[in-house]
């Protein structure tokens, strides 16, 4: 028998932490001696974030479950095989099934799973249990973005561009996102492009920007509002792309010709001399890019919010063009891969939505 002590050749895998997926190298056999290292993939770039660097940290936890458990009669958690843990576990659904009937049991997945594990978790809920009761928790993160971009789009399809695209962007609107903290790697590929960052604190990618818009917590559809209609009434458009390829814009030139900068600046708190700054900074150039992230869809017209956005990138004549876009960033390992197995309840995996 091969002696498992010995430390292995490092074996290539990625982060799941969030939705870089960082390309890593992973080495050591004991739970106490793994190591974890960058490698060098697109996303990252031979670099990892704190999370990374530390994620075998967990195998050594001293909490860690290393073991099934299963509640006894006397109503302690004993320790178990993974067969008697399994067993009790299919008794169980089996027996709720059977005095409940199917929808009496919910599945609820994670978006931390691969494409092949969340379209197995879907299976076995439609087939094995007959429940229609599926979901995950993407529709406590993402589903005012999926409304959204099914919306003006027709499907939700969050970054629909490679990160390495943004290396050449030359300005970025970046709204409600504070990426240099919670995505480390992404800033590398950030460097060279202005950033304009919508954000009420000062984050530490607000203090990388060129410019930093503090709406007004609450605010951030007037903002976006606001720029519409500097974008609009000072010829900033592009209109042969609008013809071509959008409807109803005269719909939402009525929307935003309510919001002149200096009405935006009294509700949002954003200087209406900004918010000219940033349009000017958006329009100057080619290869730009408008992304959003929580902070912009998780208000109570969060759906509003990320559309009014999509539609500023719109008006600009960026979704699906090589020199600029729009991108929703998200949070999860494979949030989007979750959406397109099957794993939500108004989806299936033939079709993705």
């Amino acid at each position: 028998m091969p002696d498992t002590r010995q430390p292995v050749a490092a074996r290539r895998t990625h982060c799941p932490y969030c939705a870089l997926q960082c390309g890593t190298r992973i080495s050591g056999t004991r739970a106490d001696a793994v190591t974890v290292e960058p490698a060098d993939f697109p996303v990252n770039r031979g670099r990892l974030c704190q999370k990374g660097w530390t994620a075998p940290g967990l195998l050594a936890a001293p909490d860690r479950l290393a073991a099934p458990l299963v509640r006894g009669r006397s109503g302690r958690l004993l320790t178990a095989t993974w067969d008697s843990a399994l067993q009790a576990a299919a008794e169980g659904l089996a027996r709720v099934r059977d005095a409940h009937g199917a929808d009496a049991l919910a599945v609820f997945g994670g978006g931390g799973l691969t494409n092949e594990k969340a379209y197995l978790l879907g299976k076995f809920a439609r087939l094995a249990l007959g429940t229609s009761n599926i979901d995950y928790n993407g529709r406590f993160c993402m589903s005012s973005a999926a409304a959204a971009g099914n919306a003006a789009f027709g499907l939700d399809r969050g970054l629909p561009f490679p990160v390495t695209d943004l290396s050449r962007a030359r300005t970025v609107l970046l709204a409600g996102a504070n990426v240099a903290e919670t995505m480390p790697p992404l800033m590398q590929h950030l460097h060279q492009a202005r950033l304009v960052v919508v954000d009420p604190r000062r984050s530490a990618t607000a203090h990388r920007a060129a410019l930093h818009l503090q709406p007004a917590p609450g605010t951030d559809l007037a903002l976006a509002l606001g720029m519409l209609h500097v974008v609009i009434t000072e010829g900033r458009l592009d209109t042969a792309y609008i013809g071509r390829r959008t409807t109803g814009f005269e719909a939402l030139a009525g929307r935003a010709a309510g919001w002149w900068p200096e009405r935006t600046e009294a509700v949002t708190g954003v200087p209406a001399a900004d918010l000219r700054t940033a349009v000017d900074l958006l329009t100057q150039s080619g290869d730009c890019y408008v992304l959003t992230g929580r902070g912009v869809e998780q208000h109570r017209q969060g759906t509003a919010t990320a559309a009014a956005f999509i539609n500023l990138a719109l008006a600009l004549g960026l979704p699906g063009t090589p020199s600029g876009g729009y991108g929703c960033l998200t949070g999860q390992g494979n949030g989007q891969g979750a959406a397109s197995t099957g794993r939500s309840p108004t989806s299936s995996p033939a079709t993705g939505r």
